[in-house]
């Protein structure tokens, strides 16, 4: 697939998520980190000075994982990114400050609007089952969100994206949707530059009913940040600019495709998103995060 490197790597996560909803019981962990880790590198860039993250990392090979790694430095301006499917709102190639990105562009935001070309999308992502997926989506299309080519991960995996929010009055949304699954059900957690806050969230026929909200993490407009989610079996956890945020002990598992979401009028510029596929031995999580409510409620 085209930008899209396959290697053996470690790759540092970030998350993210916000909302004005319900705040979380769980405090989140502190994690030791610098001072100045406040906003992510910059990403990829397109031309002379592209960051080193651009460079093909089998130089150090990890055989416990591997690294589908996406760029969008030789993608058409103004054209669709051939790595993802926007099945609701409008995505595409753009630049900003300089860097070459998935572009989601709240300007032209049209409640309820999926993607023009949706049926063909599902037909490609869900095979037999794109019925079920369209049906999922089609008439409940709040929220924008593109899904990943690429295979669905399987066991443990965590995903990462580098973002830079820089327009919209509403909100200024970046989040990563996952456990994608083909009724058009699927999971989130996401950061907002106007909030400042994570929220990890469930949507289902478009409706989206908040789980957990964390306040105080500044994502401030027009700076590069970078958000992270990990599931180790049930485990989630999430991380912002390299400081861990949030984590939960989920009833069940989210299987399912991943991919990039946001939020009305948000327009926000995505480069050098990662899936990796985690080593798969168990990892027991702490007692003291374990949440007694229901996630999937």
């Amino acid at each position: 697939m085209k930008n899209i490197t396959k290697c053996g790597a470690v790759c540092v996560v970030a998350y993210l998520g916000g909302c004005d909803r319900p705040v979380s019981n769980a405090a989140p962990s502190a994690t030791p980190t610098p001072a100045n880790a406040v906003a992510g590198p910059a990403p990829s860039a397109s031309g002379p000075g592209a960051s080193a993250s651009a460079v093909p990392v089998a130089a150090r090979p990890n055989p416990a994982t591997s690294v589908d790694f996406v760029t969008f430095n030789d993608d058409t301006v103004g054209a669709p990114a051939p790595a993802f499917d926007g099945v609701v709102g409008d995505w595409y190639v753009s630049e900003q400050a300089g860097v070459r990105g998935l572009k989601v562009d709240g300007g032209k935001w049209r409640d309820g609007t999926p993607s023009v070309n949706l049926a063909d999308q599902a037909k490609r992502l869900y095979g037999d089952r794109y019925a079920e997926f369209l049906d999922g989506v089609k008439a409940f299309a709040f929220f924008p969100f593109a899904v990943w080519r690429g295979e669905a991960p399987t066991g443990d995996f965590r995903v990462s994206v580098k973002f830079y929010p820089f327009a919209g009055q509403v909100d200024q949304a970046a989040g990563i949707a996952f456990g994608i699954a083909p009724d058009g059900s699927y999971f989130g957690v996401r950061a907002n530059a106007l909030e400042d806050n994570l929220l990890f969230f469930h949507v289902v026929k478009g409706r989206r009913n908040v789980i957990d909200d964390v306040r105080d993490i500044p994502t401030p407009t027009k700076t590069w940040h970078t958000l992270a989610v990990e599931l180790r079996g049930k485990h989630l956890t999430a991380d912002v600019d390299g400081k861990r945020r949030f984590e939960k002990t989920l009833s069940a598992e989210a299987k399912g495709r991943v991919g990039l979401w946001s939020k009305a009028d948000s327009q926000v510029l995505f480069d050098d998103f990662r899936v990796e596929s985690l080593d798969t031995a168990p990892t027991k999580a702490p007692a003291s995060r374990d949440v007694a409510h229901d996630p999937w409620g």
